[in-house]
């Protein structure tokens, strides 16, 4: 079983994610932005993520946050009467998180509020049943690795497994419609009142502007 540990640490690059009050995220630091879509397989199952496009953003720019916007991903300020107030959690991941027992010195976290629907978790394989077997941890890993908003991480001997990702900003396809934005690689996101979330390797970002968990994406998008 191959083992990918991943530790964010924070370091001040310049590169962030603002939300601004009722408006649009505005990202600093040129980060890269590109397209990705929901692969399925043959039977309508979650496979795997697949690179669509890529934009080539300035160093600082707008994303829509309102879903209302007539170029998106980007803003076009029409954001005009949105209610973007944030209802997000400021605990930690390991705060709100389930914990679910696997096989011998493995742990499924899960927190339930992160999840965008993309469907990883119980597309082909189960991640309830993989994470109980040695010979599918590595499919189970993968599940987690593909779980957009971060809401599933595995442990192992109490370490967290992450792939190493640079830091980007994926404006993602789901099912049905557009869904969230993916930020990968350890990207804080602020605030409109200056609190910095969470670091993490993998959120979502709401982008329909119908997320009860704004800024993340909580799947409102498909409903």
């Amino acid at each position: 079983m191959k083992q990918s540990v991943f530790q964010v640490i924070y370091i001040s690059d310049g590169k962030k994610i603002k939300v601004t009050k009722n408006g649009p995220y505005t990202v600093f630091g040129g980060i890269p932005l590109k397209e990705e879509a929901i692969k399925k397989d043959a039977m309508g199952r979650s496979e795997r993520w697949e690179e669509t496009g890529k934009h080539y953003p300035d160093d600082i720019y707008c994303l829509c946050r309102c879903g209302n916007s007539s170029n998106k991903p980007f803003c076009t300020g029409d954001h005009i009467g949105f209610d973007g107030g944030e209802t997000a959690s400021r605990s930690t991941y390991d705060e709100n998180a389930k914990v679910y027992p696997g096989t011998e010195g493995v742990e499924l976290l899960q927190d339930p509020a992160l999840c965008v629907g993309a469907a990883f978790c119980h597309g082909r394989y189960d991640i309830g049943r993989t994470v109980k077997k040695k010979n599918t941890m590595d499919i189970a890993l993968q599940q987690t690795y593909d779980c957009p908003g971060g809401s599933l991480v595995i442990k192992i001997n109490g370490v967290k497994q992450e792939q190493e990702l640079g830091k980007s900003i994926s404006a993602s396809t789901t099912y049905r419609n557009a869904g969230p934005l993916l930020v990968k690689g350890g990207i804080p996101v602020e605030s409109s009142d200056g609190y910095v979330y969470e670091v993490r390797n993998r959120v979502a970002l709401c982008r329909c502007g119908k997320s009860r968990n704004k800024p993340f994406c909580d799947g409102a998008h498909l409903r």
